[in-house]
């Protein structure tokens, strides 16, 4: 562990991250530049082994790591590059083990006149087979600056590094490049323009050391131009000669400001053709070569792509790109699968495959990837949110997590396996039956299901119909046939992107219906309903396949064949022509093709269509179209698969175990279905084979089940419990693999629930279940035990809960220890029911009932959350469609002695939206780690999401929330689960161990932070609390953090406790409460909300928000600049909890003369604008709101802050405008009553030359308004105005002292830090400031009494203490930190950092001093 004491803790942009490997080439230390600190963790657990600054103003913008063998420990040499800076240096680190023993010696830092782009170790001493590297000892590095210039970084005997020019490319202004060793010596360097050009050049760097101008001549290789934009990424792959890619044996990868992907072929490097000389003569001017195009391209992302990198495994290769919008795409590179008689001009094809969205806010700086031992690579990316994450890709595959599975089964996989199941228990005496054959015709059209990728090229004769190029998914999705005459019936779908020729692009869809027809053996097109999407309009066109063939069930067709048919359509004038060629291998259609060719009075033109499966091995082929459908049912045999195919679908899913599941169909049957080991031993294969990755058998076939049927999992047990449409409730018993009735109720059943009780002094499992059927207006709770389980026992009375009107019943639980019910409803109503209540009477009635919780939406949980203390819950979860999620502790009032019911009054502690909905389906507590998971739908994605960590663990492509579905998560406290869905008729399954990423460092706001508030120090029971830091940021988020006093570098010191929001714009300002439970927030919009802020065990901090100022406008259209709160007494009377704080509420608004004008109706009409407002809060007469208690203006200048002065805080209030002044309101009459006098400006004063960015003020005399106004200017000055009381006058007397060019930029924030009693002269006062040079100064301030206060600034002196680099850049706060060991600061603007202790350095100082 390294210990700098000049390192402060910070939460800065990752701008640069590269991985070490240890002693025996695996990967061992993660290395991440954040700001100008490098930080060193441990690989994939976050512990963060060394913290070392490497420069003192630039941040890292690189990191080249070269990894030496050494016998005893490991040795890594670092280049790190800045702006302009670079340093190397020398990491060392023990085995793999707990904790690592980490040490880093740096070299002086080296400074250029140009910025670093790109750098690399010299190849000419890069062996490993020297001596062991010190760091006086280190390689020689090669850097590239942005002119495209090359210079070595060289060491003298001395060991001194210096600079020398090597080496220059084409004269460009560059914005990236990728500096590659080549194994002959050679130099590679890929360098992106501003003006969109990639340049590729090459210099030997056999001579490093010598002592020529230029040493060795500089070869253009190449010079690419297609972008339409500047180039922000670029990189060099490695040799891809063995990846099937013909000719093209190595790539360039570039991406620029107009949002594509592009793949260059480099591969003629080594036969050194058109090569143009680089070194510099009079005679020989320098020249580009001939421009070539790019072999690929592909449109990505939502905004521009900063990076690119390659990913290949053994035979494949990928490509993943870095983003603005905060995602990160992956990419297969594959050669056009179908090229028959078709001249491709890009012959590589990119297609997404994932994205992986794993930072908030803006952009991905950062990335590094590493190769596994399992083949697979690990991907790791820090944001601009200071977040880093990991999480490891599958090339082939492009899935994330390496104990993750991915299936799919239709439901004539589910018939074959019954059957071949069914076959298996026959007597082998038996003859078998006859082999059923196969048209060639319905073999293809078997073949047809699935996913299938599709690129089309359009070329239209007309320039009134576009050319262009289409490429998407392709999905026939079975269905039962919807005509009579037909066997089997396809929904075609098709999704996409079609780019224009003139780049434009949108999305595109299709839709059409594929039926077979048994009796003429034929396939048929139609069109769908453009008003239905599904329902079938019109025939399209009718395929044949007349060859006379005919395919055995054990039978193929020849090794290869290609089969071709057309077809013609006439759509009113426009014929259409299509012609599919189709290509079997082996008896599989591996790919086929679809030409149109459409003529027309206004149509003329060709489509044509290439599609294919993803490759796939020999042994992951469909049973579809491996195996022929079995015979029809026979009298004689128990379960007909025929059947089961075209007229059953699957219904309701329910776990049984992590692995295994029960579902139930439309036809009644009851289906057992287990996850297997995939085939392949490799982590995280995917599994095409569906009939060997699910082993299924049938349970039984039940008449109450058929159409509509429930099934669940009690809560706490292994109970499943069933539900029909004839009102039979019914369970599973796994021992005996039957379906057993318990109850009959009067009516279909439509809603169950059921939990494990624990019998007293007995093992005996006892289940409470609670029944509602459809039309009765009650709910049944029925009792179990296991004795219970078999029978049908009647005489037991259930209990019965009345149902308010209109209350459909959505969610319930039950709490044992309070004999207490739940239920939830549609509307969004919360019903509670004291069950001890249930021997007077004989229907329970709502002893509680809440409302509004969230909104008139569903509610689809009601959980009980861990207990806090003793045996009784504490805290409820609630969640509903109107997409958020709220904690309520449970409160219990004292009986009512008249009706002997308990009171349960569940108090709200915090309210908050989690990162997808509105469909939050359900949650539960990891009791492992303490942590609360979620997971609902984000569109079309299944979301799995920790509210604790506020991480998502868990994403899934499904389709969206309207489907059949069942999730569990893992107990293993690995945040891993299983989803299992049904989409077009097919059951799919996603099943992880662990979570999709691993989070490295938590980071903070994706956006800059614009304001921050530090609570009180408060001592309870003698103990000091925790302070919590609150940030608000442009992102719209509010964030709660915790201090870690102790320095300990393993850990952070900021630790985010909980994330909320309610704002729509950027937060502008924070304020806590003198008690610290009510936080203030303030945006734009007018918004102003409280918060009433808590600890909630299990999520760190609570929120919710308890009141909203009202608008001064209708619109909105005004910005809460600033507003100051302080505490008064509480109104008295009946009408007040005289315990229920109140506090005055000072707003100021920003008024320009653009919005002076749309309110001037208004202004006539109250006589001033309200550009200041006072409120009272809480309203002694409404609660919980606001109260106006005045209003007044100001000029036309904005107000910039506020803040109150006087004993009271409450005599006089100080604004700052943007006209550089500070004026005084009188306003104490306003706070005492409700006054129709309006607060107006009694006197201004002249303080900067433009606008006033920051203010607070520095009491001198607790008992008068003698104080210091401390104030930041946009003119980057500092002023200090005194205020002292006159006794002559009310008005009191100013004088402002002004510190000219106090910072090189505008000052905006300062914040106070410490002072002497004021009975002692002189007085003493340190603050700080800082702005946008990114300096922190600490002032000193002496406040001497004057007798005569004509010109009280003769009395006051002021010195500068300290001025230290912040890495923060746009600096918009500072907030002191009251510590054990003194007073530090939190500086907060794009990041967080901290500056520990600055007090007891300037107390030494002043004390010396004196």
């Amino acid at each position: 562990m390294i210990h700098d004491a000049n390192v402060n803790d910070v939460i800065n942009p990752i701008t640069a991250l590269a991985f070490t490997r240890g002693l025996l080439g695996n990967v061992c230390l993660l290395l991440a530049g954040e700001g100008p600190y490098l930080k060193v963790y441990g690989d994939g657990n976050g512990c963060r082994l060394a913290v070392k600054r490497v420069f003192e103003t630039q941040a890292i913008h690189g990191i080249v790591t070269l990894d030496i063998t050494n016998e005893s420990d490991g040795v890594t040499e670092l280049l790190i590059r800045g702006a302009r800076c670079v340093r190397l240096g020398l990491l060392r680190h023990g085995p793999a083990a707990e904790p690592l023993l980490v040490e880093i010696e740096f070299k002086p830092v080296l400074t250029l006149d140009d910025w670093v782009l790109g750098g690399c170790f010299s190849p000419s001493n890069s062996s490993s087979d020297g001596p062991k590297p010190s760091c006086s000892n280190t390689h020689d590095a090669i850097v590239l600056t942005a002119h495209n210039v090359a210079y070595a970084v060289l060491h003298d005997r001395d060991q001194q590094a210096s600079f020398k020019r090597i080496a220059a490319g084409p004269d460009s202004l560059l914005y990236s490049a990728h500096v590659e060793p080549e194994p002959d010596g050679r130099i590679l360097v890929a360098s992106g323009t501003v003006l969109g050009e990639i340049l590729l050049w090459s210099f030997s760097a056999s001579a490093v050391r010598a002592d020529a101008i230029f040493p060795f001549s500089s070869q253009l290789l190449q010079t690419f131009t297609g972008h339409e934009g500047s180039v922000f990424g670029i990189r060099i792959s490695p040799d891809l000669s063995d990846h099937g890619f013909g000719d093209v044996r190595r790539l360039i990868a570039s991406c620029s400001d107009d949002r594509t992907i592009r793949l260059w072929d480099i591969s003629d490097l080594g036969t050194h053709k058109n090569l143009c000389d680089l070194t510099p003569s009079a005679d020989k001017p320098q020249t580009s070569m001939p421009s070539t195009g790019c072999v690929a391209m592909i449109m990505g992302h939502a905004s521009r792509i900063w990076d690119v990198h390659f990913l290949r495994s053994d035979h494949e290769t990928a490509v993943i790109s870095f983003g603005e919008d905060s995602t990160t795409q992956f990419w297969q590179l594959t050669r056009y699968q179908f090229c028959l008689n078709v001249c491709q001009s890009k012959p590589l094809l990119l297609t997404h495959k994932h994205t992986y969205a794993y930072h908030s806010g803006k952009s991905i700086w950062a990335s590094a990837l590493v190769r596994r031992e399992d083949a697979s690579e690990t991907v790791c990316t820090g944001g601009a949110d200071g977040r880093i994450v990991q999480y490891d890709v599958l090339v082939q595959y492009g899935s994330t997590g390496r104990q993750a599975i991915s299936s799919r089964c239709t439901m004539q996989d589910i018939a074959s396996q019954l059957a071949e199941s069914q076959e298996s228990c026959v007597d082998n005496s038996t003859p078998p039956g006859p082999i059923i054959s196969k048209s060639l015709c319905e073999h293809v059209f078997d073949a047809l299901g699935g996913t299938w990728i599709i690129n089309r090229e359009i070329k239209s004769d007309l320039p009134t119909s576009p050319s262009g190029r289409f490429s998407g998914e392709a999905e026939f999705g079975e269905r039962p046939p919807t005509a009579l005459g037909f066997e089997k019936e396809y929904l075609y779908i098709e999704n996409g992107k079609f780019i224009t020729d003139q780049s434009f692009n949108f999305p595109a869809t299709r839709r059409y219906v594929y039926r077979y027809q048994q009796a003429s053996d034929s396939i048929t097109a139609w069109f769908v309903k453009p008003d239905d999407n599904t329902a079938v309009d019109y025939l399209f066109h009718e395929i044949r396949l007349d060859d006379g063939n005919e395919l055995s069930t054990h039978g193929s067709l020849p090794a290869s064949c290609v089969i071709k048919t057309s077809s013609y359509h006439l759509c009113g004038k426009d014929h259409y022509t299509p012609t599919y060629i189709l290509q079997l291998m082996e008896g599989h259609l591996e790919q086929w093709k679809l030409v149109y060719g459409v003529k027309g009075p206004q149509k003329d033109y060709t489509a044509e269509a290439s599609y294919y499966k993803e490759r796939e091995t020999d042994d992951s082929r469909s049973s579809a179209e491996c195996f022929a459908i079995l015979r029809p049912q026979k009298p004689n045999e128990p379960i007909s698969s025929d059947h089961l195919i075209k007229k059953d679908s699957l219904r309701s899913y329910v776990f049984l175990t992590d692995d295994s599941f029960l579902v139930t169909t439309a036809q009644g049957r009851v289906l057992a279905g287990t996850l297997l080991p995939s085939a392949s031993n490799t982590p995280g294969y995917k599994q095409a084979s569906l009939d060997t990755t699910i082993k299924w058998r049938l349970v039984g076939q039940y008449d109450a089940l058929k159409s509509s049927s429930i099934i669940i999992r009690a809560n706490g047990s292994d109970l499943i419990l069933l539900g029909g449409n004839d009102g039979t409730m019914s369970f599973y018993d796994r021992f005996v693999d039957r379906i057993l009735p318990i109850r009959h109720l009067k009516a279909k059943l439509a809603f169950l629930y059921a939990l494990k009780l624990h019998g007293d002094h007995t093992e005996t499992q006892v289940h409470v279940v609670l029944a509602v059927c459809l039309g009765i207006p009650a709910a049944y709770v029925y009792k179990f035990s296991d004795n219970d389980h078999h029978g049908n026992d009647d005489t037991k009375q259930p209990i019965m809960l009345s149902l308010p009107a209109y209350f459909i019943v959505t969610s319930s639980c039950y709490l044992p220890e309070l004999r207490t019910w739940m239920l939830g409803s549609r509307n969004g109503v919360i019903a509670f029911y004291d069950e001890s209540m249930s021997h007077h009477v004989s229907m329970l009635e709502p002893c509680s009932i809440l409302t509004d919780v969230h909104g008139q939406e569903a509610i689809t949980i009601i959980q009980s959350l861990p207990y806090r203390d003793g045996d009784q819950p504490s805290h409820l979860l609630t969640a509903g469609r109107d997409g958020h999620y709220a904690v309520h502790e449970i409160v219990i009032k004292s009986p009512n002695t008249l009706s002997k019911e308990t009171n349960i009054n569940p108090h709200t502690v915090h309210r908050s939206t989690p990162p997808f909905g509105p469909n939050i389906e359900g949650a539960a507590f990891d009791d492992q780690r303490q942590e609360l998971i979620m997971w609902g739908f984000r569109s079309k994605e299944f979301v799995v999401w920790n509210g604790t960590k506020n991480m998502e663990t868990m994403s899934v492509d499904c389709g969206g929330a309207h489907r059949n579905w069942c999730y569990r998560p893992r107990r293993d406290g690995g945040n891993g689960g299983t989803f299992i869905w049904t989409k077009a008729s097919v059951c799919h399954v996603h099943s992880q161990i662990e979570a999709s990423h691993r989070v490295i460092s938590s980071g903070g706001h994706g956006r800059e932070i614009k304001t921050m508030a530090i609570s009180p120090v408060l001592i309870k029971n003698n103990k000091r609390e925790t302070q919590y830091i609150a940030t608000g940021a442009e992102d719209t988020t509010i964030r709660i953090w915790s201090f870690n006093e102790q320095r300990d570098e393993s850990r952070s010191t900021f630790r985010c406790l909980g994330t909320f929001g309610k704002h729509t714009t950027g937060i502008q300002q924070l304020r806590w409460s003198a008690d610290g439970s009510l936080l203030f927030s303030a945006a734009g919009c007018e918004e102003f909300f409280v918060w009433r802020v808590q600890p909630v065990s299990f999520l760190g901090i609570g929120a919710v928000c308890e009141a909203v100022c009202p608008r001064v406008t209708d619109d909105g259209d005004l910005r809460v600049m600033d507003f100051a709160i302080t505490e008064v007494p509480p109104y008295s009377g009946d009408h007040h909890d005289m315990t229920e704080r109140s506090y005055i509420v000072t707003i100021v608004y920003s008024d320009s003369s653009l919005r002076s004008v749309a309110y001037n109706y208004r202004l006539r009409q109250t006589e001033a604008k309200p550009a200041v407002q006072v409120y009272r809060y809480p309203s002694p007469y409404v609660g919980r709101s606001f109260l106006l208690l005045g209003s007044g203006t100001y000029t036309s200048h904005c107000l910039t802050a506020v803040s109150y002065l006087g004993p009271d805080t409450s005599n006089i209030l100080c604004t700052a405008g943007s006209d550089g002044h500070i004026a005084f309101w009188p306003v104490a009459d306003s706070f005492c009553h409700i006054s129709a006098k309006r607060p107006h400006v009694s006197f201004t004063a002249a303080v900067h030359q433009n606008s006033i960015k920051t203010l607070f003020t520095i009491p001198l005399d607790p008992a008068s308004l003698d104080c210091l106004i401390i104030t930041g200017g946009d003119d980057g000055a500092l002023g200090i105005t005194q205020c002292r009381s006159s006794k002559a006058s009310t008005r009191p007397v100013t004088s402002a002292l002004l510190i000219l060019k106090a910072h090189a930029a505008a000052i905006n924030a300062v914040e106070y830090l410490f002072g002497t009693p004021s009975n002692k002269s002189p007085q003493t006062h340190a603050f700080v400031s800082s702005g946008n040079d990114q300096r922190i100064k600490t002032w000193i301030v002496e406040v001497t009494a004057q007798d005569t206060p004509s010109n009280p600034t003769e009395g006051v002196s002021v010195r500068l203490h300290s001025n230290q680099h912040t890495s923060i850049a746009d600096v918009s706060s500072l907030s002191a930190v009251t510590t054990a060991k003194g007073v530090g600061v939190v500086v907060a603007g794009i990041g967080m950092e901290y500056f520990a202790d600055l007090t007891s350095e300037i107390l030494s100082s002043h004390s010396t001093t004196r």
